[in-house]
């Protein structure tokens, strides 16, 4: 008998962009789109309804647009979206959306997910967001939201370490832009914006926020009477974590503005989510994000 090899295996129906490198081993179903300057190593899988935008760089090993673990979906069609310039390391795996997350996951521009990082079903990972190793998001998680006025770059977050990660978000919490969540971390309520959160003893206290992430800030170029008010107004909500709301409607009494004024509005509505976590209130709901791109389902 004759020795048969694939060295890949690519549908029909899949739009490959000319410039765009598929190397061996790797698969790629019938409703995928690949942009442009994207190379995916090997043994690189996707499936589903998933498109991925210009100038990706997909390690080997990784797994995009397959099923969500979720005992609610059933096998519906549904969204996973990559934007342009992202890297991602070996091992990496993102999932497509269900009904209650609007049918989409979501991951933005110029972001990092290294090795073994999984982004699960209804996730919103928006720019420049650094995942490390072994970090877990958990379904329903938004990374990097943007409320109140826009900063000069683009907002950052980063969950883990270069070489310290593992990581892991409860699903429905929001982590906020210019946020750091520490190596080894369970994040199980909102990160509020421009914080430093860890636990200081694992084995004896819960993680919250310990602290002013200066880079973060740094990374913000903001005007310097912006930036002195942001510090003041993180200094004021998280000294200590009682009477947090005593503690905003004081800072909006003294008229903070731009960031400080954003940073308020965050810690606000995650006090109305309940376990403090706002997308909480979207449970079993569309949330804002999802429209657009996608308004109802996706055909299949």
């Amino acid at each position: 008998m004759p020795e048969l090899m694939v060295l890949r295996e690519i549908a029909p129906s899949a739009t490959i962009v000319p410039g765009a490198r598929i190397g061996p081993f790797c698969t790629i179903g019938p409703h995928v789109t690949i942009g442009a300057g994207t190379l995916c190593h090997r043994r690189v899988c996707i499936a589903g309804h998933t498109t991925i935008g210009a100038d990706n760089d997909i390690a080997e090993g990784c797994v995009l647009g397959a099923l969500p673990q979720d005992l609610k979906y059933h096998g519906e069609a549904s969204l996973l979206l990559v934007g342009d310039r992202n890297r991602l390391g070996r091992n990496v795996t993102i999932h497509v959306g269900t009904e209650a997350g609007g049918w989409l996951t979501r991951v933005g521009n110029d972001n990092v997910l290294n090795d073994e990082a999984h982004v699960a079903h209804d996730c919103y990972v928006d720019d420049h967001t650094f995942l490390g190793r072994g970090v877990l998001l958990a379904g329903h998680v938004r990374v990097n939201v943007r409320i109140g006025p826009f900063c000069t770059i683009g907002p950052h977050v980063t969950i883990g370490a270069v070489m310290e990660d593992q990581s892991a978000a409860h699903h429905f919490t929001t982590i906020g832009r210019y946020a750091r969540v520490r190596a080894r971390t369970p994040v199980r309520r909102d990160v509020p914006p421009y914080t430093d959160f860890y636990s200081d003893n694992s084995a004896t206290s819960a993680p919250g926020v310990r602290g002013i992430h200066k880079d973060g800030i740094l990374r913000a170029r903001l005007p310097k009477d912006e930036e002195v008010e942001l510090r003041f107004a993180l200094r004021e909500l998280f000294a200590d974590e009682t009477a947090l709301q005593t503690k905003i409607e004081q800072l909006r009494n003294l008229g903070v503005e731009g960031e400080a004024a954003a940073l308020c509005t965050f810690c606000q509505r995650s006090l109305q989510g309940p376990y403090g976590r706002h997308r909480e209130v979207f449970r079993g709901q569309t949330p804002p994000e999802a429209v657009p791109p996608t308004v109802g389902r996706v055909s299949s």
